[in-house]
């Protein structure tokens, strides 16, 4: 009988919750630089860069997400398999 070895599970799973964490701290960071934009002065690379910036922690947060999901149906297979 062979042993299951689940020792990557839990690195996948922080991993995906850092993830979240970090997209989430980087859309507030975004959203803070987004409301103290002046548009009326003209200079709005700062409001562009945030927003772009936004949007690449939206795909973080949401790759974090499925990985998660992912990481959860994993191992919830394992066990049903090792019962």
């Amino acid at each position: 009988m062979s042993t299951l070895s689940i020792g990557g599970i839990p690195n996948a799973f922080q991993s995906a919750q850092l993830g979240i964490s970090r997209g989430i701290a980087g859309l507030d960071r975004d959203s803070q630089v987004v409301a103290s934009s002046d548009v009326a002065s003209g200079d709005t690379g700062a409001l562009t860069g945030a927003l772009v910036d936004a949007l690449q922690e939206r795909i973080l947060v949401q790759a974090s997400a499925r990985m998660l999901k992912t990481v959860d149906q994993t191992l919830g297979t394992l066990i049903d398999v090792k019962v």
